[in-house]
């Protein structure tokens, strides 16, 4: 008869077969298929909840308000939103727990596997716009690609997994060997999905629509497929979201503007919807709880700690997540600067010896005087 072993963490496990009389225990290295149910949601978010600088720890400098008040022809730091967001099930009626894991912010749902596994995602589409989900590194098909393309087959462009309001797919992708974890890599390397529905992802991504992959090598995993050598995982994503590009924008004109008559060809306009963002917040900020003396991001002392630092983006999207305090390495070199381009993961490992809370934060200047700015507390 067929069986389905119970969810462990993020995403149903669906095994193979077994006696009626006993469900067996899996291996954690034995391949599975890992079911997901993740739909893209209509949020809206706040890139600056606390509503002032956790960085300084005082209120917005004139030049911090353009980007995270509202003001003269500006919306402030409140916008409609997509964004990724995992359910237990198919009827996608009940939000699956993120224990742990508010500090990603607009970040979706980790989806994980091991080398050998198949990963199943049950797409439903709750936004108004065309969405899709684009894997990186893994193997699919066309037709799970999350993408439109000419491939010379058909009159028209065929529709690889795009996915109109209202409606579902389901995407079949494949994790072999080459989407995992090389010779000189660590147990486990970070990807990313992303909508890439229009105009090769654009307007979507700049929506929110982005979220985390991780691939772990065969015999390296513990429990919900996490690498086992880790004690902690942290995910970041550097990047700036293009609010005048959003499919959202007139609808965030109307509802955050204050009732003013907006110029959406002010320069000032155009500069305060551009948000140099770790996760979606800026200038320190971070989910409910998040204070002065309680940084978004708290690990421990003396833990194996690993760093995905995602980017994703245009032109201004070169990044580099540095790290005060303490160092990672990376495939064996010892640094605390890396470099993030767009749509590209850097797995770092950090073991905290220095306890403190701490600036994380983009080494480009402008970005980092703009907001691209967190903190970690190493306790």
């Amino acid at each position: 008869m067929g069986w389905a072993a119970a969810a462990l963490g993020s995403g149903a496990l669906v095994g193979g077969h077994a006696p009626a009389r006993a469900v067996p225990r899996l291996s954690p290295d034995a391949p599975l298929t890992r079911v997901y149910y993740i739909a893209a949601d209509t949020v809206i978010w706040d890139y600056a909840p606390q509503a002032r600088s956790l960085i300084s720890g005082k209120s917005f400098t004139t030049e911090e308000s353009v980007l995270a008040r509202p003001g003269l022809n500006r919306l402030g730091s409140v916008f409609h939103k997509s964004q990724y967001r995992e359910y237990t099930d198919a009827t996608f009626t009940k939000l699956a727990r993120r224990p742990g894991e508010s500090y990603m912010g607009l970040l979706g749902p980790v989806i994980r596997a091991h080398v050998g596994d198949t990963i199943r995602v049950v797409f439903k589409n709750n936004t108004p716009f065309k969405a899709s989900m684009h894997p990186h590194g893994v193997f699919y098909t066309t037709s799970d690609e999350g993408a439109t393309v000419n491939d010379g087959t058909t009159d028209s462009v065929r529709d690889g997994g795009i996915v109109d309001p209202g409606k579902t797919h389901t995407y079949v992708w494949q994790v072999p060997e080459r989407a995992g974890p090389g010779p000189n890599d660590p147990s486990s390397i970070g990807w990313l999905y992303h909508d890439h529905s229009v105009m090769m992802g654009v307007p979507g991504t700049n929506a929110g629509l982005v979220g985390p992959m991780v691939v772990t090598r065969r015999c390296s995993a513990g429990h919900c497929t996490a690498p086992k050598d880790v004690d902690r995982e942290v995910f970041a994503l550097f990047t700036q979201f293009d609010e005048n590009i959003s499919p959202y924008l007139e609808q965030n004109t109307d509802r955050f503007g204050g009732g003013q008559e907006i110029d959406p060809t002010d320069t000032t306009f155009l500069t305060s919807n551009r948000k140099p963002c770790v996760n979606g917040y800026l200038f320190g900020n971070g989910p409910a709880g998040t204070t002065d003396s309680r940084p978004a991001i708290t690990i421990d002392r003396d833990t194996r700690v690993r760093w995905y630092c995602i980017g994703l983006g245009g032109a201004r999207d070169t990044h580099t997540p540095h790290w005060h305090g303490n160092t990672v390495l990376v495939r064996g070199h010892r640094t605390d600067v890396v470099t993030v381009l767009p749509a590209t993961v850097v797995t770092a490992d950090m073991r905290p010896d220095n306890p403190g809370t701490w600036l994380f934060h983009c080494h480009i200047d402008e970005h980092m005087m703009s907001g691209m700015v967190s903190r970690y507390l190493v306790r």
